[in-house]
């Protein structure tokens, strides 16, 4: 392994500028799961989000004291309501209709204020706001509409009618899979709380995590065996590709007699896995994910005699800052036209997509500087240069990786020294220095653009 998975439903005369686009969305993700309710008769309905800071409009402080320098209030309410057709309209995927006529059952909202140091830090995708909503609700057929509110609006966005149905926790017969980011030990060398990754069903590339599966119907004495296939999703259907880990649970992994309860700590979502005598039955695994390449799963845990899987979910691995070339096998393959011959690039470039990416996974594999990991630094640092030069050298004639300043930075990487000159009467002189070579630029217009005059 070396190179991470490009994505297999690539798409076809895209271009590197569009996926640059792509990569400057913003983003909320949300997830929704339940669990026990205060009652018997009843169930919690959560419904989790996290915030990129880069969607928020930040303020500055006027306090020159404050190591906080940017706010930004953010808020976020549910509404649900009754609908006895909801199950029925999620199989069709309607989302069309409007929730006029049902009845409302819940509200709930959610308020809090986002802080940043510096401006760099209101406009990173690495900053984000997180919180929850909880709703008690009998169980039943709902629709639901969530409202995010950010500075001082007063409307904010509506999303699309959602669908929930509300099942017995105590007759379930699939259980639902928690992702986890970290936990915390408790009594017995057991977990005491876990603290949710509140990041969709999405999971961090590269970092190991964990998952809380709720097992319906416990049977001592079964065995409860769970495993990790790769998989292909497209719109309507989920294709398996390969299994990439296996496991059976074991007595440490179980967590008997547990209701969870949903708390905040530290600006974070927390489940405290409460012990109690009418409790369920949890399994706490950790999942190897470092080991996996940057694609979609699905875990699935099994029981013997039991044809339908006791618990499934799909998560996807996801790399916050991955270099935007890497989003498509063509475009991959194309920016390496800076280091190999046109010969190699043709040959790379031919054959189906599935070859296409094999081929591009062989190449650097071979120049893997740890072979061992899943992580190619290589691959990442020069697709990095790329995002760079384009960022800091395009102009409105020509892309930055086009220009003579992008090819030598994408080759030999950040100068030690950059020394730019004026000439009296003459273009502006730009000099590059390295340990054993320097480049000279001249600029030949007014608007950044800079050629390469001597090496």
């Amino acid at each position: 392994m070396a190179a991470l998975a490009l994505p297999t439903q690539a798409q076809r005369g895209i271009t590197y500028e569009q996926l640059a686009n792509q990569q400057r969305e913003q983003n909320i993700f949300f997830d929704n799961f339940t669990l026990p309710g205060s009652t018997p008769g009843t169930v919690t309905f959560v419904t989790t989000f996290r915030i990129d800071y880069n969607l928020l409009p930040f303020k500055k402080f006027d306090d020159p004291e404050s190591d906080k320098n940017f706010f930004s209030p953010v808020g976020m309410n549910i509404e649900i309501f009754h609908n006895p057709n909801a199950g029925e309209e999620r199989r069709k995927r309607r989302n069309d209709f409007s929730v006029e006529g049902l009845d409302p059952v819940s509200r709930t909202a959610w308020k809090d204020t986002a802080f940043a140091e510096n401006y760099e830090q209101t406009k990173s995708k690495n900053m984000f706001i997180t919180g929850s909503l909880t709703n008690e609700l009998e169980p039943g057929s709902y629709s639901y509409i969530l409202q995010f509110t950010r500075g001082e609006e007063v409307d904010g966005r509506r999303s699309r009618n959602r669908y929930a149905v509300i099942r017995p926790y105590n007759n379930k017969k699939t259980g639902q899979v928690i992702l986890v980011e970290d936990v915390e030990e408790g009594a017995g060398g057991k977990a005491g709380a876990v603290k949710l990754l509140n990041f969709g069903k999405n999971v961090y590339y590269g970092r190991d995590f964990y998952t809380l599966v709720h097992l319906p119907n416990f049977e001592e004495g079964n065995e409860y065996r769970f495993e990790i296939n790769r998989v292909d999703v497209s719109e309507r259907d989920t294709t398996l590709q390969n299994t990439v880990h296996t496991g059976t649970i074991g007595s440490s992994e179980l967590y008997r007699d547990t209701i969870p309860k949903l708390v905040e700590k530290n600006n974070a979502e927390y489940l405290q896995l409460n012990r109690a005598e009418n409790g369920y039955t949890y399994a706490l695994l950790q999942i190897p994910n470092s080991e996996f390449i940057n694609a979609v799963y699905r875990l699935k845990v099994t029981t013997e005699g039991q044809d339908a899987p006791v618990a499934q979910s799909i998560f996807r691995s996801r790399w916050i800052e991955m270099p935007t070339s890497l989003l498509n096998v063509d475009i991959a393959i194309d920016m390496l036209r800076f280091i190999v011959d046109e010969n190699t690039l043709r040959e790379m470039k031919s054959g189906s997509n599935g070859q296409k990416e094999k081929k591009f996974r062989a190449f650097w594999e071979k120049r893997d500087p740890t072979p061992n990991t899943e992580f190619n630094e290589l691959m990442a640092e020069y697709y990095r240069r790329i995002d760079y030069v384009y960022e800091q050298f395009s102009t409105i004639n020509v892309n930055g990786y086009s220009t003579d300043r992008g090819k030598v930075y994408i080759q030999y990487g950040p100068p030690n020294n950059i020394n730019r000159k004026f000439p009296p009467g003459e273009p502006a002189v730009e000099i590059w220095e390295y340990d054993n070579r320097q480049f000279v630029f001249r600029a030949i217009s007014g608007f950044g653009e800079f050629k390469l005059v001597s090496d």
